[in-house]
């Protein structure tokens, strides 16, 4: 009778503290490596959210820029640089194009710089790389309007003073995209048959836009693709002299 009730309680052996201990030790690794996964779904899944609105900005922008150049003259690329003067420069083969669809590519922190003939003031886009606005460090597109301007003195917006003095009239700085945005502006400038631009024209330009957005966050560990978007604008320039 002893040795029967020996031998039940060697059949109830559990498990030894050694097991115990492997046995949680494989469970947190199993957990550990679970919630790694999970994390970096939740931050993938909200690098794309932040995309997502930052490229909605970027559109924004892109369709801002093209309802503002249908009611304006691009008169400039930078501080006293001229789209007519660009022509002359072409014309006179003092330039490196030498067809009429060539593209002025836009250096950064220039950009375009427009009359606004609806609203009367000048416009000017730039992308810029984030060391120009303490408000903003990262690069992104951004737009000046000085007002203030006449139509019969639409020169000044090439004026670097214009938009230094703050006594012409209203003056306002603003950012137009989120993230972070790298762009680039090319233009070929509207041609009129003769210099004085009052016998309509014989190319019409455009405005090629192109930007690079990502988010501001993207880390190499959880790095989201970076989106490229494009548009093209005919520009339908009013002529210097204001005649059709």
């Amino acid at each position: 009778m002893i040795d029967m009730l020996h031998k039940k309680n060697k059949m109830k052996k559990g498990f030894t503290l050694i097991e115990m201990m492997v046995s949680v030790f494989i469970f947190a690794l199993m957990m550990t490596a679970i919630a790694s996964v999970f994390a970096s779904q939740i931050r993938a899944y909200k690098n794309a959210h932040t995309l997502q609105g930052d490229l909605e900005n970027a559109q924004f922008a892109l369709n801002y820029i093209s309802k503002t150049l249908r009611t304006a003259s691009l008169i400039g690329y930078g501080s006293n640089s001229s789209m007519q003067d660009l022509l002359d420069r072409k014309q006179f083969g003092t330039t490196e194009y030498d067809n009429d669809f060539y593209l002025k590519p836009i250096e950064q922190n220039e950009g375009l710089i427009l009359y606004d003939f609806s609203q009367e003031y000048c416009v000017r886009f730039t992308f810029q790389d984030g060391t120009h606005h303490t408000s903003y460090d990262r690069p992104a597109l951004w737009v000046e309007t000085q007002e203030g301007v006449g139509i019969d003195e639409i020169e000044k917006c090439l004026d670097i003073n214009t938009w230094e003095n703050t006594s012409i009239g209203e003056y306002k700085d603003q950012r137009l995209t989120s993230g972070v945005v790298d762009g680039k502006f090319q233009v070929a400038p509207t041609r009129y048959r003769d210099h004085q631009g009052s016998r309509g024209t014989d190319t019409i330009g455009r405005a090629i836009v192109s930007m690079k957005v990502e988010p501001a966050n993207n880390k190499d560990e959880d790095s989201v693709n970076p989106v490229y978007i494009q548009s093209s604008v005919s520009l339908r320039d009013y002529p210097s002299d204001l005649s059709f």
